[in-house]
């Protein structure tokens, strides 16, 4: 093909999409670079199915096979139109909510390639506004990865935040910059809530935190403290949130872009509610785990609203 034989293109794309999907042969890598230099080559629609067909691979559950998809599955994707990039993140957001955790562990990791790779997509389609915010919804849905209730969906999440993200060899230190400032306060709280049965996420976490560490001081030794945006005004949203519903969350949306900072205080108090209170605190943190600028309200402070007081120290 890159000597102009470009006849058969999407066969020979096909092909390569097919070892890497069904192969666990040590070729599998060396199909996979392959595919993404022949890529670009190809007419737009052929590129969308060639992609389309590679991501069915994740959805198989075979770890064997599927370990290797990620990285050329997120590469690939980023050469697609916006509007098929964007039925990509869809298709990705779906499939986090799989109950096989093989095909969650692949849209997670998948999702940690865009990410590395997404300032590329900048100069290839003339889409200022809708790339940026493209690049939230894509690290939204690693946080939710955070958020999991299963254990091995949150380890695999830290893994990919820990060496994807902020000990990444692809993006530079401006990139990394630009996503800690964005997720800080979504990791500080993430990172250490949610339950602690498994000892083996103890390591994941420290892991995790390690990579964390090392950019923030690398960081600081080369271009100095982060530079924060001011705070927003802040908006105290108390309820019981028996269930946290659409509802709440447009509202919290709408309050949101009136330029507040939403803390949702879920309701410890209410004796007639059937799921208890750390069941709904932890529907509503996976719920709004994606959502910049919405946050769960920390446990250990009791505010009562009719305390003036209490009202004043949460910002509402």
């Amino acid at each position: 093909v890159e000597h102009g034989l470009r006849e058969h293109m999407l066969h020979i794309a096909t092909h390569f999409s097919n070892l890497v999907k069904v192969s666990e042969r040590v070729g599998s890598p060396a199909a996979g670079e392959a595919l993404v230099r022949l890529i670009p080559l190809l007419r737009r629609e052929q590129r969308n199915e060639v992609v389309v067909e590679l991501g069915k691979g994740l959805e198989m559950g075979q770890y064997q096979i599927s370990k290797y998809i990620p990285e050329y599955l997120g590469r690939a994707a980023l050469f697609l139109h916006p509007s098929e990039l964007d039925e990509q993140v869809l298709w990705l957001k779906n499939l986090l909510g799989s109950p096989t955790n093989i095909a969650v562990s692949g849209a997670l990791n998948t999702v940690g390639v865009l990410l590395q790779h997404y300032p590329a997509y900048r100069g290839r389609f003339p889409e200022p506004e809708r790339a940026y915010t493209r690049r939230q919804e894509l690290l939204g849905l690693l946080l939710q990865g955070l958020a999991h209730y299963r254990e091995e969906v949150r380890q695999e999440a830290l893994l990919v935040t820990g060496t994807m993200l902020f000990d990444s060899p692809v993006l530079s230190m401006e990139e990394k910059s630009r996503l800690f400032s964005l997720c800080y306060r979504k990791l500080l709280f993430l990172i250490q809530a949610g339950p602690r049965q498994d000892p083996l996420t103890f390591f994941y976490r420290a892991s995790a935190l390690a990579h964390i560490n090392r950019f923030i001081a690398l960081r600081r030794l080369d271009k100095g403290p982060f530079a924060f945006s001011q705070p927003r005004k802040i908006a105290f949203f108390p309820g019981t949130f028996d269930p946290f519903t659409l509802s709440h969350k447009g509202i919290a949306h709408a309050i949101r872009e009136m330029g507040f900072e939403v803390y949702l205080a879920v309701d410890e108090f209410s004796w007639s509610k059937k799921p208890t209170h750390m069941i709904r605190r932890q529907i509503v943190n996976l719920s709004i785990a994606g959502d910049f600028h919405i946050h769960l309200f920390p446990n250990d402070i009791p505010v009562n609203l009719s305390n003036p007081r209490d009202c004043a120290a949460c910002g509402s």
